[in-house]
């Protein structure tokens, strides 16, 4: 019989379990701060994943689940649990028991701990712990440091403490059994990145970071990339050397005549609004005007809550998280124009007010179709006060949408055959001259390539033999009928 990998490791030494009643006890004072924090509990409450909502979640069961996240990516590092240093195992037993206010090391000593981590009810209460569920996360954050997220937010001591009480457990058990390995410098590497970075989260909104090998190069490079879009590649370029300019200006001591750099977007869906607002973050980062650079993408439903004294807060939470960044309104006009009872005209002036009061530490992008923009525009002297630059986006022409949808096609290695490419571009030359301004254009292209993809699999799913000519190459049986097509695509955008 193969022996244990472990049975000749050391006993659990009194060092090693002091450091861990150090460490937890930090870790469950801060935790013991929060619950008293009626912040952290409503912004906890509103991030667990849906359906586990209306449970009371304390800081001990997100921190545990962070905790979590650690050892299950040290198992992966070792080859599985069962791999795991008797150490390490302990440790999470033991900062398990810390969290829930048992301290071990109060109730027995060295011999007696020793005794736990060598039998067999180590390794039962390893899986209990491992197999417990303790705060269930929001899509997209599975592997990110969820309390980290929320502290970042939250502000005070608390985040600091919870961020070394992380990296330093992550330490611990890793070096418990050291192999010398280059995957162990990736694991700290990785658990310090993400406690030094913690993704934001906001409910209503979605955050886009900007990476920290990015350039002012790259961003120029990917914007002439665009498939069309020529007047705003234009607009954009103009804005940058002027930016630039001013900079050199102010370096020298001369004066600048820099004026907001707030924007108005405007034109249909799907026309790549969000992609350049996004661009133009990151151009105000490497400039020098904005410090993070990232974007906050929002609409009505992020600003607007549904009875008194809740849009002030609402509003609030989601221009916090973009200052150093780009907040992003996306259908902005749907804030004005309600009825008295409507308080969308209460989130305009909250947004006007922040605008003021964090001068030069965000930028508010509000983007939708031309005619509404306009009128919505006009609805708030301090609106038409605050943008002064407008870039104006137009439909895709057929040939764009073509050029789009083979992108796509590239990405995910398909191919068109002549025949399936004309077909296609019969659907797309006809659905825009059909098209009104609710024409989604790029997102048409998504959808219909999702929908030609899905019908080559039926096809070729019956073949006797698939080989990697057949799996990559649509053909003109897989564009679907062009007459219903376009009208499904009227259809929908009309529903839109």
């Amino acid at each position: 019989m193969e022996k244990d990998l472990f049975q000749n490791i050391s006993p659990i030494s009194l060092e090693f379990v002091s450091m861990l009643q150090m460490e937890g006890r930090k870790a469950r004072t801060a935790c013991t701060s929060l619950n008293n924090n009626s912040d952290f509990k409503s912004r906890c409450t509103s991030l667990a994943n849906s359906g586990a909502s209306k449970f009371d979640y304390l800081a001990e069961h997100v921190l545990m689940r962070d905790l979590l996240l650690v050892f299950v990516d040290l198992a992966i590092l070792r080859g599985g649990m069962k791999k795991v240093s008797t150490q390490a195992q302990f440790a999470l037993v033991y900062l398990y028991e810390m969290l829930q206010g048992k301290d071990m090391s109060e109730q027995y000593d060295l011999a007696k701990l020793n005794e736990l981590a060598t039998s067999s009810r180590l390794t039962d209460n390893v899986n209990i712990v491992m197999q417990t569920s303790f705060f269930p996360a929001l899509k997209g954050m599975e592997d990110q440091f969820i309390l980290l997220s929320i502290l970042t937010r939250l502000g005070g001591n608390e985040s600091t403490i919870i961020g070394s009480f992380l990296n330093r457990i992550a330490s611990l058990v890793v070096k418990a059994d050291a192999t010398g390995l280059d995957d162990e410098l990736k694991f700290l590497t990785e658990v310090a990145q993400k406690v030094s970075h913690p993704k934001d989260i906001i409910v209503n909104g979605y955050v886009t970071e900007v990476a920290e090998n990015d350039s002012l190069e790259l961003v120029l490079a990917e914007l002439e990339e665009l498939i069309g879009l020529q007047n705003i590649k234009k607009n954009v370029s103009d804005l940058t050397n002027f930016l630039k300019v001013q900079k050199i200006r102010e370096e020298k001591g001369l004066k600048t005549t820099l004026n907001s750099l707030h924007a108005v977007f405007m034109g249909p869906p799907g026309t790549g609004k969000t992609t350049v607002a996004r661009m133009l973050g990151r151009i105000y980062k490497h400039l020098g005007y904005l410090e993070k650079g990232h974007l906050v993408e929002t609409d009505r439903v992020g600003l607007v809550a549904g009875y008194v004294g809740q849009t002030a807060i609402k509003a609030d939470e989601i221009i916090k998280s973009a200052l150093g960044g780009v907040l992003f309104i996306d259908e902005a006009y749907s804030l004005a124009g309600g009825s008295l009872n409507d308080f969308g005209n209460e989130a305009i002036e909250i947004v006007l007010k922040r605008m003021e009061d964090h001068r030069r530490e965000f930028v508010v992008v509000v983007a939708g179709y031309p005619d509404e923009m306009t009128s919505f525009l006009q609805t708030n002297p301090g609106l038409q006060s605050r943008f002064n630059r407008y870039f104006e986006f137009d439909h895709y022409d057929p040939v764009a949408l073509m050029a789009i949808f083979k992108l796509h096609a590239t990405k995910a290695d398909f191919v068109l055959t002549p025949e399936a490419e004309e077909k296609l571009n019969e659907i797309l030359e006809m659905a825009f001259e059909k098209r009104h301004k609710g024409f989604g254009n790029a997102r048409v292209v998504r959808n219909l390539f999702e929908k030609i993809v899905e019908q080559q699999a039926n096809r070729i799913i019956l073949a006797s033999q698939i080989d990697k000519n057949l799996l990559i190459t649509l053909t003109e049986e897989d564009i679907p009928e062009v007459l219903k097509t376009v009208k499904e695509i009227i259809m929908f955008d009309s529903e839109e």
